[in-house]
């Protein structure tokens, strides 16, 4: 970028020599000399460089043999009228799949009483079928969804829900509507560009921006209508403001695609709390279960589990994976002889670790395939031959 044109007074007339040197403060070296080339030099450099962004850009948008569109990682942001620019683009494309969802729940109690809540929502396919939290539906006998760009409220129906994972699909009865494009999840990094869209405190498509701020976070948020705490892994975390009502909207790139679906918030004492997404490649595996038979068909393997990272395996000298902590007695698990305080490494050939949770590892598998279960019990690394049941 062509920097603003710099004034350089001229050099003062040589002191006569002094016996005695004298500090200063240390200043940058320049020379009269070659004041007009450096900068010409910068602006020049400056227009050259803004060009080959522009030659570039095209670049970076690819299109694989199936049709679809694979967007390569952004170059790091450099300046705000870049990141400015993305977030109003976004904006004004994405935010038009994102819709709100209110909810009608009856509050069973000596008189019947009603409550309303708001959250969020996107559409992923052109005929109505939208992607939200679970909790934002759990037990509501009334939805209604109202699109950004629609006054009309749409009647919804719940599709198929999966609580433990807190992903929920609904379906409203339109056509040729605006959709969302899921983003690779694995590939994000930390400190990228973070938009999240949705209706917190009921301000319909509201947009926030930060960054990512970590990537697979262990987030145990408890369920209101059972009383049990779900632990969502592998959760991404944003400063991108996050509010209740943002529940279930997307957490979206640059280039306007879903990387996650905004689910908690961690409220400071003072100031903003943390925000936190559900991670993109789970959620859309899960919708699009949900989406072809209603239901998640989840392997069982029955084991209760915590995540060992470098620092904590370490620190009791044991390995990166996931260190049981329980076994379901009769389970796939227990008959194939994994035991507690073994530490699962690997299944089939995938590591186990933090960016592969034991939990997202066994989703690819259908109930009834046989795995090979790497487990370091002892000091010793051995091989089990496990067949993965159906989740109860």
């Amino acid at each position: 970028m062509a920097s603003e044109p710099q004034f350089f007074p001229p050099p003062p007339e040589p002191a006569p020599l002094s016996p005695v040197p004298v500090e200063k403060p240390a200043r940058p070296r320049r020379r009269t000399g070659i004041v007009a080339i450096v900068l010409a030099s910068a602006i020049i450099g400056g227009l050259v460089g803004s060009a080959a962004t522009i030659l570039l850009a095209p670049r970076l948008i690819k299109v694989t043999p199936s049709g679809t569109t694979v967007v390569a990682p952004l170059a790091p942001v450099t300046n705000n009228l870049t990141e400015e620019s993305a977030v109003i683009s976004v904006a004004a494309q994405a935010g038009k799949a994102v819709v709100e969802i209110k909810t009608t729940i009856t509050v069973p109690d000596i008189i019947q009483q009603e409550q309303h809540g708001i959250g969020s929502g996107f559409i992923v396919r052109s005929d109505g079928y939208i992607v939200t939290n679970n909790h934002v539906v759990e037990n509501a006998r009334q939805l209604q969804v109202i699109l950004r760009d629609q006054a009309k409220k749409y009647d919804a129906r719940v599709v198929g829900t999966s609580p433990e994972d807190d992903v929920a699909v609904l379906k409203i009865d339109a056509q040729d509507l605006p959709t969302l494009n899921w983003a690779d999840s694995s590939a994000l990094k930390v400190g990228q560009l973070a938009i999240a869209i949705g209706s917190p405190l009921g301000q319909q498509n509201s947009v926030t921006k930060g960054v990512i701020s970590a990537l697979h976070r262990s987030i145990s948020v408890p369920d209101s209508s059972t009383g049990q705490v779900e632990n969502i892994l592998n959760a991404i975390q944003t400063d991108a403001q996050i509010n209740p009502g943002n529940s279930g909207g997307p957490l979206l790139n640059s280039a306007g695609q879903v990387m996650g679906v905004n689910f908690a918030i961690e409220q400071a004492q003072a100031g903003p709390g943390l925000g936190f997404a559900l991670d993109g490649n789970a959620a859309r595996d899960i919708a699009n279960q949900l989406i072809q038979t209603g239901h998640v068909n989840r392997p069982f393997l029955g084991v209760t589990y915590n995540m060992l990272d470098e620092t904590s395996a370490a620190a009791n000298g044991l390995v990166v994976g996931a260190a049981v902590s329980a076994v379901t007695p009769g389970s796939p698990a227990d008959q194939a002889g994994i035991k507690v305080h073994d530490v699962i490494t690997k299944v089939n050939d995938q590591t186990i670790d933090d960016q592969h949770p034991l939990k997202d590892v066994l989703r690819q598998y259908a109930p009834g395939t046989k795995v090979t279960v790497a487990v370091y019990r002892g000091g010793k690394t051995q091989t089990l031959q496990v067949t993965l049941g159906t989740h109860p």
